[in-house]
């Protein structure tokens, strides 16, 4: 919880810097300029999930899909909520690990999930033209499942754990409502003994809801 507590200062602490070298630079426009106070954008992303360090070991890259709200300060700030789904098989080498204990046996598989619903802070960087880049940060809970199938013992186990996220990416105007985008972000969960962390890459596209 520690390292969360640091971490999540962090992603803070970078967005208010950014924030405060926009507040002192020429005013700029961009493609979500017309995310005015009071508008809603509605957003769906998938890519690909890249496990990183100990999670790295034992789980290949997989993929990922999900969504996102946002309510529109101004211009340039957003917050909202989040939720994603993460999928990842195991590695061939926790695969044969499986098969060699006798516990488990031939035709064991292993494969894990991830279900991240969370909160989190957008800031869009002050750009001319048609291109939005943004930088991201919020807190998320994860329901971790790591399931065996096959075998003599198939079965899952699963577990409720906090993390942080962090990224950016950049947005493109494609109408006067759709931004269409690239981004990645990371995501770490403190976990017993090691922490799961892992990489994401998404495309997505976005929707502009204006409320008067």
């Amino acid at each position: 919880m520690k390292t969360l507590k640091i971490a999540v200062s962090v992603v803070l602490m970078a967005l208010t810097a950014s924030a405060a070298f926009a507040a002192g630079t020429t005013k700029m426009t961009n493609s979500m300029s017309s995310s005015t106070s009071g508008n809603w954008t509605f957003g769906l992303q998938g890519g690909g999930s890249m496990p990183t360090g100990d999670y790295g070991n034992v789980a290949k890259t997989g993929w990922n899909f999900g969504g996102q709200a946002d309510y529109w300060m101004n211009s340039q700030w957003g917050f909202g909520a989040d939720a994603a789904y993460h999928a990842n098989n195991a590695s061939d080498d926790e695969n044969a690990a499986l098969v060699a204990d006798p516990t488990f046996g031939p035709g064991s598989e292993e494969k894990f999930s991830i279900i991240q619903y969370g909160v989190h802070a957008t800031y869009l960087i002050p750009m001319q033209g048609q291109v939005a880049p943004y930088l991201q940060g919020g807190v998320a809970g994860y329901n971790i499942k790591d399931k065996i199938t096959g075998g003599l013992a198939p079965g899952d186990v699963s577990s409720n754990k906090v993390g942080f996220n962090i990224g950016g990416g950049v947005d493109f105007h494609a109408t006067s409502s759709v931004n269409l985008g690239v981004g990645g972000t990371y995501h770490y969960v403190s976990t017993d003994p090691t922490a799961l962390n892992w990489f994401g890459v998404q495309g997505r596209v976005t929707f502009k809801m204006p409320t008067k």
